[in-house]
């Protein structure tokens, strides 16, 4: 798991509370992306995982917390569940570890483009979905987000909606490569080519499963919906 660094400190002992500088803009980080402002819901709230984003296994969150964002970098404001054993026994941890402990978040990227910053090509983070945040062993970067389980459990929709906003990045990116070997005379290498066929047939069994049932009502169309499916499910095996 890529993890990048968060600067923390105690807020306040007593109540458990911690802030963490978790992100700073546009800087560009050793993933090749770039966080820019707005990337972050300002105010949005999200538990505190189990140390190393345990809590993803089924470990009780330890505290919750919420986004600040100010021009230049974001912030979490947290606070432990200091009346349980398990947010007391983090807290102390991290109080503990001081500048030795690193924190990461789990999150999904909302929105993306590819460009140039610096002279080098990234990619933008524009928007970002925070999940948790979870204090960790060691994480790595240059002050910007974090990257941790990214296996997150999503709902169809959610799942969905990521797909979208990949697949309209990777027609972006397509595009730009394209025109690119084209003015060296050159067309998509055969792999290129060959990725971009796969995922085109992927996408046509979504067209299939939106095909409208014949003129049959309740159980039937229901069942003719289930088979549609396991077809297709037979065909991708």
């Amino acid at each position: 798991m890529d993890t990048k660094g968060l600067r923390v400190e105690i807020k306040d002992e007593d109540r458990g509370e911690v802030t963490a500088i978790f992100s700073t803009f546009n800087v560009e980080d050793s993933d090749g992306d770039v966080t820019v402002p707005g990337a972050f819901e300002d105010g949005a709230k999200m538990p505190l995982s189990a140390y190393g984003h345990a809590s993803w296994a089924g470990a009780l969150p330890v505290g919750k917390g919420g986004i600040r964002t100010t021009k230049t970098e974001a912030i979490l404001e947290g606070a432990f569940f200091m009346d349980t054993a398990h947010g007391l026994d983090t807290f102390k941890t991290v109080k503990q570890l001081a500048e030795l402990g690193q924190w990461s978040y789990g999150y999904d990227p909302v929105k993306f483009s590819y460009g140039e910053h610096e002279g080098k090509r990234v990619r933008f983070l524009e928007g970002l979905k925070v999940h948790e945040v979870s204090p960790v062993l060691l994480g790595a970067g240059v002050g910007t987000r974090t990257l941790g389980a990214k296996n997150a459990p999503m709902s169809f929709i959610d799942e969905a909606r990521l797909v979208l906003a990949a697949a309209h990045s990777l027609g972006d990116r397509a595009a730009d490569v394209l025109a690119k070997r084209l003015e060296k005379g050159k067309g998509l290498g055969a792999e290129s080519a060959d990725l971009l066929e796969q995922v085109q047939t992927e996408l046509k069994r979504f067209g299939e499963l939106l095909t409208p049932a014949p003129d049959i009502d309740g159980d039937l169309e229901r069942e003719y919906l289930r088979m549609v499916a396991r077809n297709l499910a037979k065909e991708k095996a």
